[in-house]
């Protein structure tokens, strides 16, 4: 039984294999379906709004010299986050900023394996009518916390999808997630 995201991951593919192939109209309408999402996983992976346009136009313009390097085999959306992933990875390290962290923070966290992996919806529509304070809390989690958040919950990816993007397994990508979220929580409540 194909879902939705099946559908739209093949049509992605397809639509890139047309721009790869020369048509651009094929471009455009996969800049329009990943516009909104890129930019709000750049935005939130950044420390300015600024650098988070100019690095967001470097991943387009890196998926423009890239088409042929693209293989149908990869979902497109997979591809396009590798590329600003890297992209982040790149200017973090060529400014000496250090943004990802080495290890988890697991102070004061001891019981965060009792707790669900994913907000509730009543938690999500609060969120929403909170975005300030949402913003704040994001920017108070170590980046390996904060980048698999904004993968799951801003580009919509799975955690099989994560764990290929970040190189790492789906225990450890769960793990984040859960410690992600517990922070989260606690942040709000603070903020609240």
């Amino acid at each position: 039984m194909d879902t939705a995201i099946d559908k739209d991951q093949r049509a992605d593919t397809m639509l890139m294999v047309r721009y790869r192939d020369g048509d651009l109209d094929a471009f455009n309408e996969l800049y329009n379906r990943h516009k909104t999402a890129l930019y709000r996983f750049m935005r939130s992976s950044c420390s300015t709004e600024a650098i988070a346009a100019e690095l967001y136009q470097d991943v387009w313009a890196r998926v423009v010299n890239g088409k042929h390097g693209y293989s149908s085999n990869s979902p497109f959306a997979a591809w396009l986050y590798r590329i600003a992933r890297n992209r982040l990875i790149d200017f973090y390290r060529s400014n000496k900023i250090s943004t990802l962290s080495s290890s988890f923070d697991t102070e004061n966290d001891e019981h965060v394996t009792q707790l669900q992996t994913s907000l509730q919806p009543d938690e999500i529509t609060e969120l929403a009518s909170r975005k300030d304070a949402l913003s704040l809390a994001l920017d108070s989690l170590p980046e390996e916390q904060r980048e698999v958040v904004l993968l799951r919950h801003i580009a919509g990816f799975g955690v099989q999808e994560i764990a290929e993007l970040v190189d790492e397994n789906t225990e450890t990508v769960k793990s984040r997630l859960r410690y992600a979220f517990t922070k989260l929580r606690k942040q709000l409540r603070r903020l609240s």
